[in-house]
This record gives C-alpha cells, sequence and structure tokens, in this order.
C-alpha cells in the first residue's frame, strides 16, 4: 500500500483527506464521528471577531437600557456568569473537541481589523 502520510500547517497527517469546517465538527459527537470515518485532521468553525463585537456591544445595550430612569433598575442587572460573550465557549469547544479525538483539530479565527486576529488570539 502507498505511503499517503504528508503535512499540513506543519501537523504530519496519516493521509492529505481533512474534515473541513462544517455542521459536523460543530459538536463533540460530529467531531468524533469524523474522526471515526477516517479524517486525518478536523477543521473547526471560525470564530468571528464581528462577531464577538456585536455580541458585547448588543450586551452593554441591554445592561444598560432604563438605568438612567429608575434608580432601582441596577439592582436588576443578570448575573454576567451566565453570558458567553467573547471567545470562552468557542476556546471550551475547541479544548473538548480536542480531547474527544485522536486526530490533529485546526481552530480557525477570522478578524477584520488590522490588530482585531491578534487581539482575539
Amino acid at each position: 500500500m502507498a505511503d499517503l502520510t504528508t503535512t499540513y500547517l506543519g501537523l504530519k497527517l496519516s493521509h492529505p483527506v481533512i474534515a473541513g469546517a462544517g455542521p459536523l465538527a460543530k459538536r463533540l459527537d460530529g467531531a468524533q464521528r469524523l474522526a471515526d470515518a477516517g479524517a486525518a485532521a478536523i477543521v473547526l468553525h471560525s470564530l468571528f471577531e464581528e462577531q464577538i463585537r456585536h455580541e458585547s456591544r448588543e450586551l452593554d445595550h441591554y445592561l444598560n437600557q432604563g438605568t438612567g430612569t429608575f434608580a432601582e433598575a441596577a439592582e436588576y442587572f443578570p448575573d454576567l456568569g451566565h453570558y458567553n460573550v467573547g471567545p470562552e465557549g468557542y476556546l471550551k469547544h475547541v479544548s473538548a473537541v480536542k480531547k474527544g479525538v485522536k486526530v490533529p483539530v485546526i481552530a480557525s479565527l477570522n478578524g477584520v481589523s488590522t490588530a482585531g486576529w491578534v487581539d482575539h488570539a
């Protein structure tokens, strides 16, 4: 049998077939199915800089809405521990997939500003 070993992004792979970013890798069980089916590596969906910025602005808007009108409104602020604004959820997913499969996992960060991807990385 032919040796199909190759490298991709500095990773040594048993063959050149990798699973590109898609809906199966958005969940751990889907990523495990991809690895079990023979994918040499798995590329996860992208984390977008504009998504992080939008979520942060939206949360700020709703937390401050009405606070200038009613003094007691500050008592109703939600517990921020329950909000997933920023890269934390994505990082947890990357970590879970890396622990759950035996093939390389490639995360993706998509930035739109000059230094945005560096800040979020």
